[in-house]
């Protein structure tokens, strides 16, 4: 199985060391961050399975932070604060945020809930904790579950291959991949040379598709490479 991704966002840094390497033990992969906008950043452009956020961030609030996370994805979100109030828990939780833990806290049990939230989440709700349901590149999110882009307050109609190709180039976003490879990642076979190149066809439909809306192309052409990602 794939190790776990986790962000935690904490005010404490030295406290965030401590959670981390702890985690790591418990073969997760844990980003830190003390900053509620470059998190939110982080977010966008990684595929986490659980945040673990405080409330007392050094530039914008905890809750903010929640409101934009819960917007975009069900992924659990763990409150981990020193904010020993009701009003803060009630309005966390409404929030959409999946527990609430105050400072000081026991490691040992802070670490048994992460692994219930996450047994609840993924196992006992028949997901599978590698699976991988949505990809996310800047400002453009990709949903498995429906086959659906969406770019800021856009959705993006694709088809199946326009679909498969984005997918593919969101798995390692900072690879370029070739038009060979691509072909026979989404195709499963060679580029004839006698052929029309559908790898280019497509991808010059996915372009027309987020520029008549206005929007930046998702995909960078490197010249005498292949294709990769925007992100």
């Amino acid at each position: 199985m794939n190790k776990v991704n986790i962000l935690l966002i904490q005010n404490d840094i030295n406290l965030a060391k401590s959670i981390k390497n702890y985690l790591e033990v418990e073969e997760r992969n844990v980003d830190i961050s003390n900053s509620g906008t470059k998190a939110m950043s982080l977010f966008d452009k990684n595929q986490y399975l659980l945040i673990i956020l405080d409330l007392l961030l050094q530039d914008i609030s905890g809750f903010k932070v929640c409101r934009y996370i819960r917007e975009k994805s069900t992924i659990p979100i763990i409150i981990l604060t020193s904010l020993n109030d009701k009003v803060c828990k009630l309005q966390s939780l409404c929030l959409g945020a999946d527990d609430y833990i105050t400072k000081p806290f026991d490691l040992e049990e802070f670490i048994a809930r992460i692994k219930s939230l996450l047994r609840r989440t993924y196992i006992f709700s028949k997901k599978i904790l590698n699976e991988d349901y949505e990809r996310f590149a800047g400002k453009l999110k990709l949903n498995k579950k429906n086959y659906s882009g969406y770019y800021e307050d856009f959705i993006i109609k694709l088809t199946p291959k326009e679909f498969k190709i984005l997918w593919l180039l969101m798995e390692d976003q900072n690879k370029v991949y070739s038009m060979d490879e691509i072909h026979q990642r989404i195709w499963g076979d060679s580029i004839l040379e006698r052929e029309v190149n559908p790898v280019m066809s497509h991808i010059r439909r996915i372009r027309y598709k987020f520029e008549k809306l206005g929007l930046e192309s998702p995909i960078e052409t490197v010249w005498g490479f292949g294709y990769k990602i925007k992100i």
